[in-house]
């Protein structure tokens, strides 16, 4: 069901952005889109978890126990290194937020945690992986990179359309360099807290398409702004991704 939930709530919010603009009266919705990702990607981590609904073992993800140590972990994670970076310019540069993804907690919208989530999340189904301590480092550093170059792509738009402001200019089309350190380490060290991936190549497809059609959104925004370094890196990582896919199902079949 929320799968189903956030691709509607994406198709208009896609919509919308691309043509008139998300309206002030619904401005909550971006927050409300942040959720829902993360959601969408949790549920995608969980999926094996789900016993079949007709058993008497049928337990949501939900109930587990290591989703919320997961969800909990990364939400203060995230938010606590937002604080950090919002009053003191350390480790992603100097920056502030405005209130269009919902009140502030200590000068950080309260989504900002999910949004986390849902990045690391979405990175994480992309590297695979992640069984034993050596498994989980070369996932981290995959995760890292994924999260990188999402991020190429939505802060310079974020920034262009004032989701949030960084207040000295250079960088990355106004983006300084330390925030895309940042994101791959800080990616990279948060997926260390996400459970094995589901080796299931339905989940796999739908991991892919998430990331795809996340970065394809802000791809064509990043168009639209005349971003265009931005909109390259979003074609890039969709075929990257696609890539890996094709590349990772090949390798399932020929194990058979």
């Amino acid at each position: 069901m929320v799968q189903l939930i956030y691709w509607i709530w994406y198709s208009i919010g896609a919509v919308l952005l691309l043509t008139i603009g998300v309206p002030d009266a619904l401005s909550f919705s971006n927050g409300i889109f942040l959720i829902l990702y993360a959601l969408c990607a949790v549920d995608l981590i969980f999926s094996n978890d789900v016993k079949n609904p007709l058993s008497d073992q049928s337990v949501s993800w939900w109930k587990k126990p290591r989703f919320w140590m997961m969800a909990v972990v990364i939400w203060t994670g995230g938010m606590g290194v937002e604080w950090v970076g919002v009053h003191t310019g350390w480790p992603f540069g100097s920056y502030h937020y405005s209130y269009l993804f919902g009140p502030h907690l200590f000068a950080v919208p309260f989504t900002l945690g999910f949004a986390w989530i849902a990045v690391v999340g979405n990175s994480a189904l992309l590297s695979g992986g992640g069984a034993g301590w050596k498994s989980k480092g070369i996932r981290a550093i995959k995760t890292g990179a994924w999260a990188l170059m999402m991020d190429l792509v939505l802060d310079p738009v974020a920034h262009q359309r004032e989701f949030w402001s960084w207040e000295a200019a250079g960088g990355f089309y106004g983006v300084p360099w330390t925030n895309f350190v940042s994101w791959f380490v800080m990616g990279g060290l948060l997926s260390l807290f996400i459970p094995p991936i589901p080796n299931d190549p339905v989940v796999q497809r739908k991991a892919k398409v998430l990331y795809q059609m996340f970065i394809l959104l802000f791809g064509l925004l990043a168009v639209q702004a005349g971003l265009y370094g931005s909109a390259l890196i979003a074609a890039i990582g969709i075929l990257l991704a696609e890539g890996r896919h094709q590349y990772a199902a090949r390798k399932q079949v020929s194990a058979f």
